[in-house]
């Protein structure tokens, strides 16, 4: 062998060798050119391995996890959903690549902040999810664990939500990762490794490719497809997950118009942000179920609709300039975060009034509906011709 190595840096020498190494360089160059684009065109998670692993959960005779704790998590992660993604930390984004959904900045990110919850007063600020450190108030205790207006024949997991259980962020008694799954390792595992280049804006978006069951390229081995690991959901996600006030600068969100809804649902029926919310809250969104009041299906509405379009007429025609206070859905998604709403095409969601973590207000409202409300904010965004209070 070293004759042969002795041989060939010869043989490069003689044979101009500088010009084969410049080429080889070139090479080189080309091949972490083309490795850079497809890095950066296949929107997996990025950052360095240590961000979310750890090999043996000890460094320096310290522990790795996020906690501190010495406990060692599954996956070879330095934390679960909470531990990674709730540490109430002055950072709303840790190590540039971990959005926060318990943190102390003042800039919440889009789906809103479970730090509300901290004062017991506040319980019903947020969703009360188990496991949220230094928060005494997330036990519901007025609702317990029973999600208000659940019906199970509309919940399209494979088990129905276990009151006995506490709600927690992914699997069967949870709202990401696939919901089929017990546990909330095996529902959401894998999915941060999966390529969603679907649902980023300039990717395309990809509607035919996104979630699973819809007709599409999906399936339900993965949630990585799905819109912000929603089992199915579809959508389109801004970069930076932040809830912005920039007209054109948010995500967008799926929206379809519904008939009468019927008590029988499977995962191919799920595409839409409120379809998401309807899994554990059907009443509120149903209409014409047997048993069952739902929303109706027209003014005069038994309740607020959702899933209904924006009328084109009367007061809500005026509400044209998309606001984040205010979300709306879309029948299909744009391939940019638009500024403008559409009467009679865009679509009132449970995201228009509600945020998914929590917010600083009852009910988890986008705004607080108890005080003075002015002209042209909260409900009287799109009720342009109510007086303000």
């Amino acid at each position: 062998m070293q004759i042969k190595k002795l041989y060939f840096i010869q043989n490069f020498k003689k044979k101009g060798g500088e010009k084969m190494r410049k080429t080889m360089i070139i090479g080189l160059i080309s091949l972490l050119s083309i490795v850079l684009v497809y890095g950066f065109a296949d929107a997996t998670v990025g950052g360095r391995c240590d961000n979310c692993h750890t090999m043996h959960n000890s460094q320096g005779g310290a522990p790795m996890n996020y906690d501190a704790s010495a406990t060692p998590n599954a996956l070879l992660l330095r934390g679960g959903c909470i531990g990674c993604h709730a540490q109430n930390t002055g950072d709303n984004i840790v190590n540039s690549v971990i959005p926060q959904v318990l943190h102390t900045n003042a800039t919440d990110l889009a789906g809103g902040n479970f730090r509300y919850c901290i004062d017991v007063a506040s319980q019903n600020k947020v969703h009360n999810v188990s496991g949220l450190s230094g928060a005494p108030g997330v036990q519901d205790t007025v609702l317990q664990n029973n999600p208000p207006g659940y019906l199970a024949a509309y919940d399209p997991a494979s088990t129905d939500f276990n009151p006995a259980s506490r709600l927690v962020c992914a699997g069967a008694n949870g709202c990401h990762g696939n919901r089929d799954q017990a546990t909330q390792d095996a529902a959401i595992k894998g999915s941060h490794h999966g390529s969603d280049t679907m649902l980023k804006f300039g990717g395309p978006i990809n509607e035919a490719t996104q979630g699973g069951g819809s007709g599409g390229a999906g399936d339900f081995t993965t949630t990585a497809k799905s819109y912000r690991f929603l089992y199915n959901v579809h959508g389109g996600e801004d970069s930076d997950w932040h809830a912005t006030s920039g007209a054109a600068d948010h995500n967008e969100y799926k929206g379809v118009v519904f008939g009468a809804r019927v008590q029988t649902q499977s995962w191919s029926d799920v595409t839409t942000i409120s379809d998401l919310c309807a899994e554990c809250h059907g009443k509120f969104h149903a209409g014409g179920l047997t048993g069952d009041s739902g929303i109706g299906t027209a003014s005069p509405w038994l309740r607020h609709p959702t899933d209904a379009l924006l009328p084109n007429s009367g007061e809500y025609a005026s509400y044209t300039s998309y606001n984040v206070e205010v979300p709306v859905g879309r029948p299909s998604i744009p391939n940019a975060a638009s500024g403008t709403v559409t009467p009679g095409t865009d679509v009132v969601a449970c995201v228009s009034c509600h945020a998914a973590h929590g917010t600083n207000y009852a009910d988890i409202l986008r705004w607080n509906y108890t005080v003075s409300m002015g002209a042209g904010t909260g409900c009287l965004r799109c009720h342009t011709q109510k007086s303000a209070y």
